[in-house]
């Protein structure tokens, strides 16, 4: 059980971090996401910040996992595959690191938060 605690808190900070950073860089964000061809970069831009510092609290805290760490596997699947694999390909620590994340949020998701949560059941 101190397993899945350490997985939730490790992954819910590392996403409440980036996206707290991006709240600081918004310009930055919405170049980004620009440069890749998003429709409405400003609109996915702040989809995209509100997504990681809300959810990523969620998960953080351990509150409703089985539902709040989907949107996060979408945000980086799409990470990965639009930034990550074209940039620097499959064999990168980037590629390895989102693929370890996304399975970290999956477990996180259909095991449930761990003892120390607010949603003690998922």
């Amino acid at each position: 059980m101190l397993g899945h605690t350490l997985l939730r808190v490790t992954i819910g900070a590392l996403f409440l971090v980036a996206g707290i950073k991006k709240f600081m860089a918004t310009e930055g964000v919405v170049g980004m996401l620009s440069g890749l061809g998003f429709p409405a970069p400003t609109f996915f831009a702040w989809i995209l910040m509100l997504s990681e510092v809300i959810f990523g609290a969620a998960i953080l805290v351990g509150y409703k996992v089985k539902y709040t760490a989907w949107p996060l596997v979408i945000v980086l699947a799409v990470a990965t595959i639009l930034v990550v694999i074209p940039n620097s390909g499959y064999g990168s620590s980037n590629f390895y690191f989102n693929l370890i994340s996304i399975a970290g949020l999956i477990t996180i998701a259909l095991t449930g938060p761990g003892k120390w949560a607010i949603s003690k059941v998922r």
